[in-house]
């Protein structure tokens, strides 16, 4: 199941580097008052639904982008999909976006803790996070480790201020003790698997606003390289219902880095 997903996000991939995509980059597929899907999400969707009906697997396909459909009278698992994560990146010009893909059996929770395979995939520079229930989580056939970090002091941390609850984010960057560093990179998903690498040591992302596409993939490999994911208050993350509702997360990689962001929070 790995191979077809990191097959498809090569395709996904390679449209990226095409003149087409350059072209796709400024256009509107679709606009609502809610949300709008720009040319190219719509084209590495269909491109991932293609390859998943070409595949002979029963699939139950969850995508923001579209309705829900099935690639057979047989669906065995159900895959959510994020075609382009870091949408306004692309469209803006800033190359970091991500492609992530859930696959789960079709009668488990949607949840991270279920997931049997995921792969987020790096559009622009081809990394290759992924992971399989059980059996670890790697960044390019490299095996996956979360950071040693223990306290916010001397922690890089990523931060979603996109919108997200004030209070939170002032008592986050003022009330000691202040996390060392703070990144983002305009990509939840890429934000996420770069705890599960120890690229950060932290991601936090409160308000509740994220929706279930955007982190599925990613927060089921950072618990595959032995992370902390829950939500603001620390419990699991409930069931994904559906693709507008949102969640707030908190990511480590240490059980200790996460309490003390939680104290933080609450």
């Amino acid at each position: 199941m790995l191979e077809l997903l990191e097959q498809l996000f090569r395709q996904v991939r390679h449209y990226s580097q095409t003149e087409r995509f350059d072209r796709d980059r400024a256009r509107v597929y679709h606009q609502s008052s809610k949300h709008t899907t720009m040319q190219f999400d719509r084209d590495a969707e269909d491109i991932i639904i293609e390859g998943l009906i070409q595949s002979g697997h029963g699939f139950e396909i969850v995508t923001e982008e579209r309705e829900t459909l099935s690639t057979s009278d047989n669906v065995q698992y159900r895959i959510i999909i994020d075609p382009i994560d870091g949408s306004t990146n692309v469209a803006r010009g800033i190359m970091i976006a991500a492609v992530a893909m859930a696959v789960l059996p079709i009668d488990a929770p949607v949840v991270p803790e279920h997931v049997q395979w995921a792969l987020v995939g790096d559009l622009f520079n081809g990394s290759v996070y992924q992971a399989e229930r059980g059996k670890g989580a790697f960044r390019n056939g490299l095996r996956c480790q979360t950071s040693h970090a223990t306290s916010l002091k001397h922690s890089l941390v990523g931060l979603n201020l996109d919108k997200r609850d004030e209070r939170v984010v002032r008592n986050l960057l003022t009330k000691p003790p202040t996390t060392s560093q703070i990144r983002r990179t305009g990509s939840t998903a890429i934000d996420c698997v770069y705890v599960a690498s120890g690229t950060y040591d932290a991601y936090i992302d409160v308000g509740d606003v994220v929706t279930g596409e955007s982190f599925l993939a990613s927060a089921s490999i950072v618990l595959e390289a032995g992370g902390v994911v829950s939500d603001h208050q620390g419990n699991p993350l409930r069931p994904i219902q559906n693709l507008t509702e949102g969640y707030s997360l908190v990511v480590a990689g240490t059980k200790e880095l996460h309490e003390a962001i939680l104290t933080k929070l609450l």
